[in-house]
């Protein structure tokens, strides 16, 4: 049986904003990050395991910017507009790239700083969308006044426009390949601490391998071919006490688990 990592209450209230705030977002840009791996395996992981895969609580979506355009270019790029999307949504800054809205979880009305103080934390909401680049432009922080995450693995993938088109309610949205997808988490496992986010890494590690449309003898292949450190860097996170969560927030027993997360070896 699958054990949610977080309230469902906060993963049904993510999906919904993710929907309301990807269909105002300028084009081109990639949803990545938890989201991006749910709409990528489950509609197997579902049928095998007869409830969704597990949500999330944040908004990870990506934007492709050219490090040789001018500044004013810069100004108006996707990633600018998109900025002010979040900021018009109701989404506040929260650190360098990470944008927060507070909705009282009671009736949906969003919260100032000042009035979700009258709130205790249980009665709040946290929406988080976190904005990031392919490439960092060297003039970004001076623009935006703020320091970049970017995700270099995006970049190809706006290239070669090797993305997948996902329906997500009555519109589309884009998230990377299967295979690049998992490199994405494979970069990320490495670097998370012993908590929630570490244990959903290696989730969707095994989900992607095993849960994609696309074959995981196939995604192995490429991993292994393009990001071999990251392969065992990433098997090297995925401790015996890690396996274990993971494995039982995915609902199957600890030995699957390893089974498929050892192809990375």
């Amino acid at each position: 049986m699958t054990v949610p990592l977080y309230d469902v209450q906060e993963t049904d209230t993510a999906m919904e904003a993710l929907r309301a705030i990807s269909s105002s977002l300028p084009e081109p840009f990639l949803l990545i990050g938890g989201w991006a791996v749910y709409l990528t395996v489950n509609e197997s992981f579902s049928k095998v395991q007869g409830t969704s895969y597990l949500g999330s609580r944040d908004i990870d979506v990506c934007f492709h910017i050219d490090t040789g355009q001018d500044i004013n270019a810069l100004r108006t790029s996707t990633f600018a507009r998109a900025l002010d999307v979040v900021k018009e949504a109701g989404y506040t800054p929260h650190g360098s790239y990470r944008f927060c809205k507070m909705l009282r979880r009671a009736d949906g009305t969003i919260l100032t700083e000042e009035t979700a103080k009258g709130f205790p934390l249980f009665e709040i909401t946290y929406l988080y969308i976190d904005m990031m680049v392919d490439n960092i432009h060297p003039q970004h922080k001076n623009i935006f006044k703020c320091d970049p995450l970017d995700e270099p693995i995006a970049a190809q993938i706006f290239t070669d426009r090797s993305y997948v088109k996902k329906t997500l309610g009555d519109f589309y949205v884009h998230i990377p390949n299967p295979a690049s997808l998992l490199a994405t988490k494979l970069r990320s496992i490495p670097q998370r601490q012993k908590d929630d986010k570490l244990w959903k890494d290696a989730c969707d590690i095994y989900s992607i391998i095993w849960h994609s449309s696309e074959s995981y003898s196939s995604i192995i292949r490429k991993v292994k071919a393009e990001y071999p450190v990251d392969c065992v860097k990433a098997r090297n996170a995925i401790t015996n006490d890690v396996e274990s969560r993971a494995a039982y927030h995915i609902g199957i027993d600890k030995d699957e688990f390893r089974g498929v997360i050892d192809l990375l070896k």
